[in-house]
């Protein structure tokens, strides 16, 4: 994507988010013309903040240490005022529950934008602040991923738990089939969320 885009997009109130780039190099591009913050990654979300106060206010105060998050991120929109900041970082998919509700609020204010990429999948709670990006180079992210793929971990996790539910059936023959079908189905639910724990879930 090239700069003139870029700077388009910037224009029409758009986030941006690469996959696996460094957004540094759009930092480098963007500076002289732009207010910017260039994180390597978002967190921890409050020591950010600080920064970013300090890079817009032109000077450090130790006092901002004390403050919470929520009066970082009020102090950071008063310094700015009307101005526009653009927040770059990498490392999207290290966010998390609490970092994404800063960076939300932020994202809810018409003159921040964000300029982020990811090299990996992030957890749910960060999808919906994901949604208020334009992913840029989506053919090559698809092109990696695949654009079809499928995703059959639940599907052998789900063969794997009837498999034991009926090596159970066999090894309780003697009970009340009523006992049998219910606890056999209790274990087969046990395997399959034991699996989901432990094989770990995408």
């Amino acid at each position: 994507m090239n700069l003139i885009q870029i700077k388009d997009d910037i224009s029409n109130g758009k986030n941006l988010i690469f996959y696996n780039k460094d957004v540094y190099n759009c930092y480098k591009q963007l500076k002289n013309d732009y207010l910017c913050i260039y994180f390597n990654e978002p967190l921890p979300v409050k020591v950010r903040l600080i920064e970013s106060i300090n890079i817009i206010s032109g000077n450090r105060k130790p006092s901002l240490n004390r403050l919470t998050i929520a009066e970082l991120r009020d102090l950071l929109v008063n310094r700015l005022k009307y101005k526009t900041l653009i927040i770059l970082f990498n490392h999207f998919e290290r966010l998390t529950k609490r970092s994404v509700q800063a960076y939300q609020y932020l994202n809810s204010l018409e003159n921040i934008r964000f300029i982020c990429s990811f090299n990996k999948n992030f957890k749910p709670e960060v999808y919906s602040f994901f949604r208020t990006f334009d992913l840029i180079n989506e053919d090559e992210y698809k092109l990696k991923h695949g654009r079809k793929e499928i995703n059959i971990t639940y599907t052998v996790y789900a063969i794997l738990s009837v498999y034991c539910f009926f090596i159970y059936m066999k090894a309780a023959s003697s009970l009340v089939m009523a006992t049998i079908l219910i606890g056999g189905a209790w274990f087969a639910l046990i395997i399959f969320r034991t699996l989901m724990y432990a094989g770990g879930r995408s």
